[in-house]
């Protein structure tokens, strides 16, 4: 569900002074649950969603196309939620090269997110959060998580000043992810339905190609796990996906709430796999984008290149 968090990773941590994690969520919790279940014919309308989305991201143009975007009330002008923290409060340092992936982890602290008798989204969250940072870093990509313990990033925000945690942390993810100014984003949820038979993964991504590009990899490798042919879906209401500057996406691993999700999520060799299909969708994603081969990128980005 969609309240998020992200941690910073050990890796740039040691790279980034006093780094207080900040980052952009989605919007209220969402009910995927009830998207419309899809037809028979979902894997090639996937296969060539992801072939539409890889041209239309080599020259430059959106692709929108997805099934019909889940309803969240909009913010208006005068929102807090639209508020800007003042220069001060960004203590990123600016000499730091931007990394590649930053993984914003959903809920933590007070915001135990979806719920299954004892079992908690934020604890789902975290672990394969971690799984998929250990995978990313061993591949050489430069990785941050904007959590890595049991904590409300709300509690970070001490720059704006407003009585809802919620907005707080949504604002406080929000900042992050524009400091950071990371090559993608990818914000990790657990879904949760009133059916038992709901299953599976569903991306939410932005109205741009990058992000359906990113999001149609991740779908189908996920997809391929769960035995699913849901397609990815344009969040176009969601606060992190209207408000982050990198390419992002909103990650819904599988639904609490069912049987075989639950037992993949709850498993470390399940998330392992969860994860290392998250790798490799960021892996084609980043070789696509920057032209080149491997972590970083190509030589025409040095700059962007791992540290060895």
């Amino acid at each position: 569900m969609f309240t998020k968090r992200l941690l910073t990773g050990s890796c740039l941590a040691a790279c980034i002074t006093g780094l207080s994690l900040f980052a952009a969520a989605c919007g209220t919790p969402n009910r995927l649950a009830e998207t419309k279940t899809l037809t028979a014919d979902t894997a090639s309308q996937a296969s060539k969603l992801a072939a539409d989305a890889k041209k239309s991201l080599t020259a430059g143009k959106a692709h929108a196309e997805s099934l019909p975007d889940i309803m969240n009330p909009p913010s208006t002008p005068d929102s807090p939620l639209n508020a800007q923290p003042p220069k001060s409060a960004s203590r990123t340092n600016s000499h730091i090269n931007p990394p590649d992936v930053l993984i914003d982890v959903g809920h933590g602290g007070i915001d135990g997110g979806a719920v299954h008798g004892d079992l908690l989204e934020k604890d789902i969250n975290l672990a394969v959060a971690k799984q998929t940072y250990q995978l990313l870093t061993t591949a050489g990509y430069r990785v941050v998580l904007n959590r890595d313990k049991d904590y409300a990033l709300s509690d970070d925000n001490k720059w704006l000043n407003n009585r809802s945690r919620h907005i707080r942390d949504l604002a406080q993810r929000m900042q992050m992810a524009n400091d950071l100014k990371p090559k993608l984003l990818i914000s990790l949820h657990v879904n949760s339905s009133f059916s038992r038979s709901k299953k599976g993964p569903y991306v939410l991504h932005q109205n741009n190609a990058g992000s359906l590009f990113l999001a149609t990899q991740i779908q189908e490798r996920l997809n391929a796990i769960s035995g699913t042919r849901h397609l990815p879906i344009l969040g176009k209401t969601y606060y992190l996906l209207k408000r982050a500057q990198s390419p992002s996406v909103i990650v819904e691993i599988g639904f609490i709430t069912n049987a075989e999700d639950r037992a993949r999520m709850t498993s470390d060799e399940g998330r392992q796999k969860i994860a290392a299909a998250i790798r490799d969708a960021v892996a084609a994603y980043i070789a696509h984008v920057d032209l080149g081969p491997g972590p970083g990128g190509s030589s025409q980005n040095k700059d962007s290149a791992p540290a060895k």
